[in-house]
């Protein structure tokens, strides 16, 4: 079955549109979505598919492909879930690889990083952008083997690292390890630390309160209110910050910290982040707020530990801003003080 055209809602197109296709819709974009989700494994049913209709069928495997994926599992196709979805067509050796801009993403980078992170060359994060990093592990990869050191993952570079991934190869990343050692030898306080607040929704009170009592304790803070994920982490990194937080307000009960993770890789940093601003906010709000790994773009395209953190209901959070911004910036000088602690 052939693809039909849900490539014209590629993000920069559709930034600032956050439904695109939603249960009850129908037409090819439709089919599109059911063809792809097919393909990926999470099958639509057959009713739906003949009739091109967006049912709850194929909103649940578009749910459950979400999920799979560390994206919000809302079930409606935002310009997000279609790039993920692009993204996870393509396999290693389908295309070259190299560094250009905008960088290349896509399940090929993922597998190329984790097949050079457990070679132990050192990719940085693995989250399946072909950024600078990625090209420095390839090029040394290229060099230990004799092949042309061009940084671009090549059909002859992939053959030899095929040739590799069929035999045994130990299953820890070097990233990993650095970025743990990395913590371990960063305690400080955070006196002339660059941190970043970012806020979404109706977020700006409480991200305004946590960036003064930062500053209060010494922090260089700039605080960052687009709308897209993409450009604030684009700010944050050209900041060179040592941290990101993200708030964002929603209209319900649910209280989650992300940070960045995948099947084979996550944020240690901001794991043990987003431990510490837990155990401050249980305090605060009476309530265990949940922790989980994403791969939402503001975590993804950020070079720094970074969370995002959902809140609600708004009522709650605006009788208690006071409080909770006090809870974030208490956890925020804790982790600087000790990285590498892991809350439980």
């Amino acid at each position: 079955m052939r693809f039909l055209n849900l490539f014209k809602y590629l993000p920069q197109k559709f930034v600032h549109k956050e439904k695109i296709l939603k249960i009850g819709d129908e037409g090819n974009e439709v089919l599109d979505l059911q063809i792809r989700l097919s393909n990926l494994g999470f099958t639509v049913s057959s009713n739906e598919t003949a009739v091109k209709k967006f049912g709850p069928d194929t909103q649940e495997k578009l749910k459950a492909f979400q999920k799979f994926r560390g994206l919000k599992n809302d079930g409606i196709l935002d310009h997000v879930t279609i790039e993920i979805l692009i993204e996870a067509t393509f396999k290693l050796g389908n295309r070259q690889l190299y560094l250009q801009s905008p960088m290349l993403k896509g399940d090929d980078v993922f597998e190329l990083q984790t097949q050079l992170g457990k070679l132990g060359f050192d990719v940085g994060r693995i989250d399946g952008i072909f950024g600078p990093q990625t090209v420095k592990a390839l090029i040394d990869f290229q060099k230990n083997f004799g092949l042309i050191e061009d940084g671009i993952a090549g059909h002859e570079t992939i053959r030899n690292l095929q040739n590799i991934k069929n035999k045994e190869t130990p299953d820890t990343q070097i990233s990993k390890i650095k970025e743990i050692e990395h913590l371990r030898n960063k305690s400080t306080d955070l006196g002339s630390r660059r941190l970043v607040i970012g806020h979404f929704g109706n977020s700006a009170t409480l991200a305004n309160a946590t960036a003064r009592m930062l500053r209060k304790k010494g922090a260089k803070v700039i605080d960052l209110n687009n709308p897209d994920e993409e450009i604030q982490a684009r700010t944050a990194n050209g900041f060179e910050a040592e941290m990101y937080l993200g708030f964002n307000i929603e209209n319900n009960s649910q209280f989650l910290i992300s940070y960045f993770k995948t099947k084979n890789s996550q944020s240690e940093g901001g794991l043990r982040l987003a431990s510490q601003c837990s155990k401050e906010m249980d305090k605060v709000l009476q309530k265990k707020a949940e922790t989980q790994g994403m791969q939402i773009p503001i975590l993804r395209a950020t070079r720094m530990p970074a969370i995002m953190c959902s809140l609600g209901p708004i009522e709650e959070v605006i009788k208690n801003t006071d409080e909770i911004a006090h809870a974030f910036a208490k956890a925020i000088s804790n982790w600087f003080q000790e990285p590498s602690k892991l809350v439980e």
